[in-house]
């Protein structure tokens, strides 16, 4: 009888561990070009206390558009005053570049606010004695710059307005819509990190107020402009990509439009919401 050897047991081979799934990396945060935290201010009226911000927080990304909206005494225009450096809050902090505006003295603020905010307001507020072209260099003559310093950015603004047919001529000699273009063209002039609107469109009629929007929204997309502006016009509202609304000085809702095609999607969206706030 013959002797059986064993059979070596050979041993299982050690599975190899999966290797760990690669995770992408997380975009960077963008940093807001203009931010609120806290606002609140408070104003001193035959001896009471009337506050027109109650605590107001918001961001606001680089090159978007953002439509602010609310009733009359809501602090709609006080929120765009302090945004832009042209009044101080009671409390709270404004960040502009990420610079905290709070604490600045004036002329601090003053050159904070040179060449990153430029300004709409619905009263145009053009300088009468002045020609299109000279009220729209008025930011860098103010700042003491040499014409010729700025002469080609003048002739391109003047242009991407649709004012070169006009640039010599006064604002009493030009149309409203004309006029808002000029003042529009004076706030991108100084090429600022963000534009503020203050009722833009309210002194217009329909049709012009419809191509003004049209202009900000060209700046914006064609060339990344940040806009925020104040309005009680849902169809100018629906021009931006997101639309807060602000009531006794609270934000108290907003909407999201942006990847929303179609201005009158955007704007039955605006009303579809607003009605659902009994605004």
């Amino acid at each position: 009888m013959r002797d059986v050897k064993p059979r070596p047991v050979r041993s299982k081979a050690k599975a190899k561990p999966k290797a760990a799934a690669r995770r992408k990396p997380k975009a960077p945060a963008v940093e807001p070009i203009l931010a609120a935290r806290d606002l609140v201010k408070e104003y001193n009226t035959n001896g009471s206390s009337v506050r027109a911000l109650d605590g107001v927080s918001l961001e606001v990304a680089p090159g978007s558009f953002v439509s602010v909206m609310g009733p009359s005494g809501s602090g709609k225009s006080t929120l765009m005053h302090l945004l832009g450096g042209l009044d101080a809050p009671t409390s709270g902090d404004v960040f502009l570049r990420g610079k905290k505006l709070s604490g600045l003295t004036d002329q601090e603020v003053t050159l904070a606010r040179r060449g990153s905010v430029g300004f709409v307001f619905q009263f145009f507020n053009l300088v009468p004695v002045l020609t299109v072209a000279e009220n729209i260099a008025l930011p860098l003559v103010i700042a003491g710059d040499e014409p010729s310093s700025y002469a080609a950015r003048l002739d391109e603004v003047i242009a991407q307005v649709g004012l070169t047919d006009c640039r010599d001529q006064l604002p009493s000699q030009i149309s409203g819509g004309q006029q808002q273009r000029t003042a529009i063209a004076r706030a991108i002039f100084p090429a600022p990190a963000v534009v503020l609107g203050d009722e833009p469109t309210g002194n217009l009629d329909t049709r012009t107020s419809q191509q003004i929007l049209n202009l900000l929204r060209e700046l914006q997309e064609a060339h990344d402009q940040t806009i925020v502006i104040v309005t009680h016009d849902p169809r100018a509202a629906a021009y931006g990509d997101r639309v807060i609304y602000l009531e006794d000085g609270q934000i108290t809702s907003n909407i999201e439009l942006n990847g929303m095609r179609g201005g009158e999607a955007r704007a039955k969206a605006v009303l579809a919401w607003l009605q659902k706030l009994g605004a």
